[in-house]
């Protein structure tokens, strides 16, 4: 972890993003550089999805809805 931390002083990155999936050592959550993302919400999507034999393409491609929070940020700033 110091190798990261020095890292990050460093300018070589500005976050670690991480899902809720991963296990990921408490010391690790709390510093200022990482981010959880929690993505229990899709999981339940697609085990939802599964059981009805739909499909899972929509779910997967994120690019709609990455442009969506975009757009989101932007109107926020």
């Amino acid at each position: 972890m110091e190798k990261f931390q020095k890292a990050y002083e460093e300018g070589y990155f500005t976050s670690v993003i991480s899902t809720n999936l991963t296990y990921v050592k408490d010391e690790v959550k709390e510093m200022e550089w990482y981010v959880e993302a929690d993505i229990s919400k899709y999981i339940a999507y697609i085990i939802s999805a599964c059981n009805q034999n739909k499909s899972l393409s929509n779910l997967l491609g994120s690019s709609d809805r990455i442009e969506e929070l975009l757009k989101k940020m932007k109107q926020e700033e």
